[in-house]
């Protein structure tokens, strides 16, 4: 069993207005929003003098950037934490994907046009796990949305992406085992 502590990105123009960001390194709002910063505070309350084996973040800004906000400017870059690539959708907005292929992120990511195949990014989603699995203690990670929906995916055996990412700045914590299970903590 390990201990996964995972903070969604802080908020992005993009964010607001409803844009797939994938691989686009999109900064963060500047300056952070009121509840951005209510958020911040009580996430770093909560993380307050935990000892993380390994603190990893996606390579892109905004996911480093929410990393040094938290106190963790030291936090290891691994490409595989980075957001799943949407290709030419990147800008557009999920209304348009929606539009366009109707329920398919729901329940048919695979099928998707997209930057990276389905399989290319889950791939990437469980190598990242088998690096929690194999630390000696709690790891704390700054990602994406989509990425995290896609660990819950391939840790609860679904066959779709859920619509509603965690809130931007969110911090979730779960539990993974060797056997694919992940609790909520």
């Amino acid at each position: 069993m390990a201990e996964f502590w995972f903070i969604r990105h802080f908020r992005t123009p993009w964010n607001a207005q409803g844009r797939l960001q994938g691989q686009r390194d999109i900064a963060l709002d500047d300056p952070l929003g009121a509840q951005d910063m209510t958020v911040l505070a009580a996430n770093r309350q909560a993380l307050a003098g935990r000892d993380f084996a390994l603190v990893l973040t996606s390579p892109l800004g905004r996911a480093r950037r929410t990393a040094e906000l938290h106190g963790f400017a030291t936090a290891e870059p691994d490409p595989d934490l980075a957001e799943i690539a949407f290709g030419d959708w990147e800008g557009r907005t999920w209304a348009d994907l929606e539009a366009a292929h109707p329920g398919a992120w729901q329940s048919a990511p695979h099928t998707l046009p997209l930057g990276e195949t389905f399989a290319d990014f889950t791939a990437r989603i469980m190598r990242v796990r088998q690096r929690i699995l194999a630390a000696r203690g709690p790891v704390l990670a700054f990602g994406h949305g989509a990425w995290l929906g896609g660990l819950r995916l391939m840790l609860d055996g679904g066959e779709g992406m859920p619509r509603q990412a965690p809130g931007n700045g969110e911090l979730v914590r779960l539990t993974l085992t060797a056997d694919r299970q992940v609790q909520e903590g």
